[in-house]
């Protein structure tokens, strides 16, 4: 059985001004789309960004019931469809 995810936090930096955001979601307000776009995300992080000036990065810690986190890092032209809302 997988683990659950009981929350999510977004940390996105870089872009033009460089301003970084800090977001959490709970789990209770993610679509299963999300919950298994995060899953596989975990499971097989993304390569390295596309090269560019002012792109966007984002630090996902996923925390999972239980209090285990995963930290993954995901750039902007990596970030999956089902996740577009949440880490946009």
């Amino acid at each position: 059985m997988a683990e659950r995810i009981a929350s999510v936090t977004i940390i996105r930096s870089g872009g033009v001004g460089g301003i970084t955001r800090r977001r959490s979601v709970e789990a209770a307000a993610l679509s299963e789309a999300q919950k298994k776009a995060l899953a596989a995300l975990a499971a097989s992080p993304p390569g390295r960004p596309a090269r560019g000036a002012d792109r966007f990065s984002f630090d996902v810690t996923l925390t999972y019931e239980g209090g285990k986190t995963c930290e993954v890092t995901v750039p902007e032209d990596a970030v999956p469809e089902a996740l577009a809302e949440i880490l946009r």
